[in-house]
């Protein structure tokens, strides 16, 4: 396992020299060309006084102009574009070696600005004009409760050189990456608008303007962007000359535009807060939408939508004994879709105003002001999650009439909810810290999805999803490695969204159980309000961090459970068989782990065949599967006399035998219907009559008894011997890991009678799930 490294935050590159303070941007989105221009101003602090150079990150545009304090420079600048050329079959490798160095982890400087030598950089009074507006501007991106450490971290982050200002003018007439234009290609006929399409992680930044593309590289932000006012702006206006005194509707890529439909209003959703909207003075048809936002974010998170967008005031779902309780706290929510889909969006994201203030309450308030969804046609990604601003796709939406996708559309949206705390205000450090970042963002939306549709749902859903990384978790590495790789299929980032949230899970189930405290919550608590009193430095986490938290938190040592769990690879998998002593009147039992028998080559699969192959060229390699998994584990016996005893073993080896202390001296009872009839009629009562002791025989229903009904669903009761053997039998069932503590695929070796009376008596959904999982594989004939 790595070492604890605590390093000082750093903004952008090692060695990069300076820090980034502020950025103003001004965009102009051109849909007709699909162009943008613009122009940028960066406010910088250097290191040291011998800066020499400025690197930034820009590309697939044109540098029009560029100065430093207003003095033009000496510029390399390098479009990696340009590399890409088309090649055939034989330059394979060529092309590969430069594709990777566009896609390597961490960008490189693709502008170099050299400082003019008539530019001096001075030390900084701390007590002079320009000092004080730059700490006053750090303090009023902070939360007004903060304070302590907060005060300290401000005046320790004062800079100690004079400002520079690079001040930059590009136009973008090729966008390859970071803005989506949709219904403006020929023949499509849907409403024209535009996003952004930056996602969380390393790497996939903003390529629209020069900045830092670090997320590591935070500051404040000023975002203009000038559009069209309404629809009919959008085209050319000289097509639309009056014909005969008759206005002549718009029309593009022969799509006309009806009247109604010209005057829709253009709305552009965007990070941070709205702060001016003012139509261009000398372009009546263009205006121009101000925000900023004053908690620091990187480039990569700052997004934006537009297009004619309905507005829906999400605030109105919030109940009134809600609203009471958190008053001026309440969190707005604003909501834009494309024309004629408000209704949807109600039915859809009527859950949200609950879910934002039950993550305020239980973890923490929200870091921003305000939360923004605009939902967008062709997003590649479900949600692309920003500061402020989640862009969601168009297909989670529904109906009143269909609820099928209710549950996984509303878990997606939560989701990019949650990222607003983790994900985008707590960021990862080091790409291997992913895991970090995206199982605390899941597991809290889990836990909201548990509170909204109930405590079954939710555990029969974590039971498919183990099963799921069970199955999927075969040579790969740990999900702690796993941050180097996460850009080279969909598929990584899909399976550490599935496995870390569960290995938060048993934690917490591990904790809770020696602690007695629902502790998973206390720790995700804590861990936000480090953040906001900034003793999480740049707001990045590590994943030493994150144990150290859960350590002191859970007043437990987890460097085995880390070292298992996330910096191991693989899913146990036990194998058990179970033996009643009479003699003794113990149950003999052996948990074998065979995990490192699992075959060494699989069958081809065409849903994982082309991440095999990326991961074949690129070398990737799978974890070392761990031996031996350690932990309790929870053993429920369910005895002859329906009484449920739990007993707790320790895993600790590979094979592990112990012998569990049986209670009753009853046999087990007998749950045939028909020999239920036969005992009956020997005694001369009511066979109709039912006793107390009876209930639990007929807990699925009385249907499917007549012999046609038996016929027609190829029904058979049990045969004489097998009447015998369970008369014979001194309990009901065994369940192993009845308090789902482990990731794992178990096979327990029992008869189907006992399985039948699992998934008869026992009220846990999981315990019926696993049931179903065994009868459907095996074939039983119960």
């Amino acid at each position: 396992m790595p070492g604890i490294i605590d390093t000082p935050a750093g903004h952008g590159w090692p060695g990069l020299g300076y820090s980034v303070a502020h950025q103003k941007v001004e965009l102009e989105v051109d849909f007709a060309t699909r162009s943008v221009k613009g122009k940028t101003d960066i406010t910088i602090h250097p290191h040291y006084k011998d800066l020499k150079t400025i690197r930034l990150n820009f590309q697939q545009g044109e540098l029009k102009r560029l100065s430093v304090n207003g003095r033009a420079p000496a510029v390399k600048y390098t479009d990696p574009y340009e590399s890409l050329q088309m090649y055939g079959p034989n330059y394979h490798q060529r092309l590969s070696a430069k594709v990777d160095s566009i896609l390597k982890s961490q960008s490189e400087p693709d502008l170099l600005v050299a400082i003019p030598k008539s530019i001096r950089i001075d030390e900084l009074d701390p007590f002079s004009i320009e000092a004080q507006d730059q700490l006053a501007l750090r303090a009023s991106g902070v939360p007004e409760e903060t304070d302590g450490p907060l005060t300290k971290t401000a005046e320790t982050a004062l800079p100690k050189f004079t400002a520079l200002t690079v001040s930059a003018e590009f136009t973008i007439t090729n966008i390859r990456d970071g803005l989506q234009f949709v219904g403006v290609e020929k023949g499509d006929k849907r409403y024209p608008h535009a996003y952004t399409t930056n996602s969380l992680g390393y790497g996939v930044g903003c390529p629209l303007f020069p900045c830092v593309d670090d997320p590591m590289s935070r500051c404040t932000w000023e975002f203009s962007i000038k559009s069209p006012c309404f629809l009919g702006d959008v085209f050319d206006r000289k097509s639309r000359e009056p014909v005969n005194g008759q206005p002549k509707p718009a029309s593009v890529n022969n799509r006309h535009i009806s009247l109604d439909e010209e005057s829709l209003e253009i709305t552009v959703a965007c990070s941070g807060d709205l702060t001016d909207e003012i139509v261009d003075p000398n372009d009546p048809s263009k205006k121009t939408v101000a925000f900023a936002s004053y908690s620091p974010l990187s480039a990569q998170q700052i997004g934006f939508a537009i297009g004619p967008f309905e507005y829906v005031n999400l605030a109105d779902f919030r109940e009134s004994d809600q609203d009471e309780q958190l008053g001026q706290n309440a969190i707005p929510l604003h909501a834009f879709c494309l024309p004629g889909r408000r209704d949807e969006v109600r039915n859809t994201c009527f859950p949200m105003a609950r879910a934002i203030d039950f993550f305020s309450l239980t973890y923490g308030s929200y870091p921003f002001a305000s939360y923004k969804m605009c939902f967008v046609d062709d997003t590649a990604e479900n949600t692309l999650p920003t500061a402020c601003l989640s862009i969601c796709s168009s297909r989670l939406l529904f109906p009143e009439e269909i609820i099928d996708p209710i549950y996984d559309s509303t878990r997606l949206l939560v989701h990019a909810l949650s990222c607003q705390w983790i994900g985008v205000n707590i960021v990862p450090k080091e790409p291997v810290d992913t895991w970090v970042t995206v199982a605390v963002s899941w597991y809290i939306a889990d836990t909201f999805m548990r509170k909204l549709c109930g405590n079954n749902e939710y555990r029969f859903r974590l039971k498919q999803i183990s099963d799921r990384v069970c199955d999927l978790d075969y040579e790969r590495p740990s999900i702690y490695d796993m941050g180097h790789i996460l850009r080279l299929d969909s598929s990584e980032v899909d399976f550490v969204a599935l496995k870390a949230p569960l290995v938060l899970f048993i934690l917490d189930r591990r904790l809770t159980k020696a602690s007695g405290k629902a502790t998973m919550s206390r720790i995700i608590s804590r861990l936000f309000l480090n953040a906001r009193m900034g003793d999480i430095p740049n707001g990045a986490v590590t994943t030493s961090l994150f144990q150290k938290t859960c350590e002191r938190l859970g007043h437990a040592k987890l460097d085995l459970f880390f070292q298992q769990w996330v910096y191991g690879a693989g899913c146990p998998r036990f194998q058990a068989t179970q033996r009643f002593n009479k003699k003794k009147l113990v149950v003999e039992m052996m948990i074998r782990q065979v995990q490192s028998e699992q075959p060494s080559t699989r069958d081809l699969d065409k849903n994982t065949f082309m991440r095999d192959v990326k991961e074949e060229i690129r070398g990737v390699y799978a974890g070392t599967v761990q031996p031996v998994f350690t932990g309790s584990m929870t053993i429920r016996i369910h005895e002859a006399d329906g009484t449920p005893y739990e007993h707790i073993v320790e895993i600790k080896e590979g094979v592990t035998k112990f012998d569990i202390p049986y209670n009753t001296k009853y046999k087990r009872l007998k749950r045939n219907k028909r020999q239920k009839e036969r005992a009956v009629a020997v005694a001369g009562s009511d066979p109709n009559v039912e006793s107390q002791e009876d209930v639990l025989l007929y807990c699925l229903g009385d249907v499917l008894q007549s012999e046609e009904e038996m016929r027609a669903w190829k029904l058979a009761d049990w045969s004489k011997e097998d009447e015998d053997r369970m008369g014979q039998e001194s309990y009901e069932w065994i369940r192993m890991d009845a308090d789902f503590e482990w990731i794992c695929k178990l096979s327990l070796v029992m008869p189907g009678y006992m399985y039948l009376s699992q998934l008869q008596q026992d009220r846990d959904v999981v315990a019926q799930l696993e049931v179903g999982g065994i009868f459907f594989s095996t074939r039983a004939t119960c």
